[in-house]
């Protein structure tokens, strides 16, 4: 059972909404004063019959490891499904994290990332950057963070309409600012607040911004109820997508 736990990471996701191409990394850190290696694997299903003949599964891993000297994260995902029979893929994404602490309350962090959303279009987007990330406030029940980055990002769109001005293939510079904190309501119960803001290096307009609402409540030994509320807004999104999504979730997780 220990070594059960040490392996699975079960959770069931009720979803409203579309699965988000931008991954918020900071709800899911672990605790900077934990060291080792720690890990996650989730799987949530969904089946509709009648009108619709579709069955869906969605699997995410993650994997810690926590050093005094650095920090390595990588997460992968992936949707996929068969409607009427037929196989397709929705969404997939590979993530890739190191965070070294300088001096005090400073780090810096480098990153790379590939994934694919065919509900926006994406055919294939791979990122690489880095940059700085600033402890503003810690303390047991509440804590803060800043981070001021820039990463590479080369798209590749598809099924475009030949009314959209979207490239089927861009290579862009993008800064990513984000603040997150977290706030400890008592040994149970904490909630996760985070939002990113990655705006084009010389065109502001063109941005993207994802904000996401997180509360972990501890019930029984691993067993964990998460809630969770995504907004996403892309100011320039391809024909026919919407600029601002909305996802709400409730899952039940076993942990380690």
């Amino acid at each position: 059972m220990k070594r059960l736990r040490t392996l699975m990471f079960i959770s069931m996701y009720l979803t409203a909404g579309q699965a988000l191409a931008q991954v918020n990394i900071e709800a899911l850190r672990r605790d900077a004063g934990s060291t080792g290696l720690s890990g996650a694997l989730s799987m949530n299903l969904e089946m509709h019959t009648g009108n619709t003949d579709l069955k869906e599964i969605g699997l995410e891993g993650r994997m810690d490891y926590n050093h005094p000297r650095v920090n390595t994260f990588i997460l992968a995902r992936n949707d996929f499904g068969w409607e009427q029979g037929e196989r397709f893929a929705d969404e997939g994404l590979i993530h890739l994290r190191q965070h070294y602490p300088l001096h005090g309350r400073i780090g810096i962090e480098a990153f790379t990332q590939y994934n694919y959303d065919t509900t926006y279009r994406l055919d294939t987007r791979v990122l690489a950057g880095g940059g700085f990330r600033f402890h503003l406030i810690e303390s047991d029940a509440f804590r803060l963070w800043e981070g001021a980055s820039a990463f590479l990002e080369h798209e590749r769109l598809s099924e475009l309409s030949d009314r959209d001005d979207h490239p089927e293939k861009t290579s862009v510079v993008r800064w990513n600012h984000y603040l997150s904190s977290r706030i400890a309501v008592n040994d149970r119960v904490a909630t996760t607040c985070t939002v990113y803001f990655q705006p084009l290096w010389n065109a502001i307009g063109d941005t993207r911004v994802l904000g996401e609402l997180n509360l972990e409540i501890d019930l029984a030994g691993p067993l964990v109820l998460t809630l969770n509320f995504v907004t996403r807004y892309d100011s320039r999104p391809p024909e026919g997508v919407d600029k601002l999504d909305t996802v709400l979730e409730n899952g039940l997780a076993v942990t380690f």
